[in-house]
């Protein structure tokens, strides 16, 4: 089961900010990517474990990127330590972290989980009925399951024997508020692997999230050596056109190489992956928002030029009625910033 593209409408209502408020969004991130610079260097690929090459392919806002000779990772410099993740994800509660994805109110919750997670639910329940599963029939785990939007998802398609696992106290709390006590489980950030590998659960989840784990490795062989885990599903960002995007407008906030997002993934590190693990590919949706970022990149530059609104406006006239056809053109090719994947573990 493989799909391509998506409607950039959610994304476009949703992600409003990062046209208001660039100026503040880019140093926020650009001073994660200082600390991320300061911790020691990365020498081993976080994904196949191979030797990395000491100098850089290129560099980003400050920051050197290798690609892995053997599996084709795109992995930052420099190690994502215990101190880098604490300050980044767990310190003051998460609730600088949590605060990129907050709801105001319940109704902002619902939008979110409307407008991005429920398609990403609908697509896991499509492709596990094709495999000949009843998906209302099955257990879930969501692991970094934030302020339990994927597990909001699940529930309002039936899905009801899932939960998720966070280490974000306030994003724990803000699940709690929207559903209830025990949807989302609050855990130490040492804690994950542990929890992958003794959960009962048929299928493990895991949505925008192996890109922020200190170890992936770690947490994966868990869920390989967990013998109840049956299906594992994953959305991770890709390298594509927006790190050209952002090497090209650097006073534009960086979305997909930046601030927690220290490594990506390419197909050939995902093949990798799930060779080692002895995993199956069995359902794809490749798809992206490159043209989003470049109509965004391209809108805060005029902007910050003082050209005229006019001319921002005509801007924004002729690209977006396009740009889901643009866009397309690269997820048919799997040239896209995003791919959700579904494996049959075992």
């Amino acid at each position: 089961m493989i799909r391509y593209g998506k409607s950039s409408d959610s994304i476009l209502s949703l992600k409003s900010s990062f046209l208001e408020n660039n100026d503040v969004l880019r140093e926020r991130l650009l001073a994660i990517g200082r600390l991320y610079a300061a911790q020691p260097r990365r020498e081993r690929c976080k994904i196949c474990d191979a030797g990395l090459a000491r100098e850089p392919d290129f560099r980003k806002h400050g920051v050197g990127y290798v690609f892995c000779g053997r599996c084709g990772h795109l992995n930052g410099q420099y190690e994502d330590t215990e101190a880098f993740c604490a300050a980044v994800y767990t310190e003051d509660g998460g609730r600088s972290y949590a605060a990129n994805y907050a709801a105001p109110d319940r109704a902002a919750y619902r939008k979110r989980v409307a407008g991005i997670y429920r398609p990403k639910a609908e697509f896991l329940s499509e492709a596990l009925t094709s495999l000949g599963e009843q998906p209302e029939a099955l257990a879930y785990m969501d692991l970094g399951a934030g302020a339990g939007y994927f597990v909001a998802a699940l529930r309002e398609l039936g899905l009801v024997s899932s939960h998720g696992h966070e280490v974000s106290r306030a994003q724990v709390a803000d699940a709690a508020a929207m559903l209830g006590a025990d949807a989302v489980r609050l855990h130490e950030l040492s804690e994950l692997a542990h929890i992958a590998g003794r959960e009962q659960a048929d299928v493990a989840s895991m949505i925008g999230v192996l890109e922020h784990l200190r170890d992936p490795r770690a947490v994966l062989a868990a869920l390989r050596d967990n013998t109840a885990v049956r299906y594992v599903f994953i959305s991770v960002p890709l390298f594509s056109g927006s790190v050209f995007i952002e090497t090209v407008f650097p006073e534009v906030m960086p979305r997909h190489l930046a601030g927690g997002h220290t490594h990506l993934f390419t197909e050939s590190s995902l093949d990798w992956m799930a060779r080692e693990l002895g995993w199956s590919r069995v359902a794809e949706w490749w798809f992206g928002t490159d043209l989003v970022d470049l109509y965004r990149s391209i809108l805060v530059a005029l902007r910050k030029r003082g050209e005229a609104e006019a001319l921002v406006e005509r801007w924004g006239e002729q690209i977006l009625p396009a740009l889901d056809q643009m866009q397309l053109a690269l997820d048919q090719r799997r040239l896209s910033s995003e791919v959700h994947m579904l494996f049959r573990a075992g």
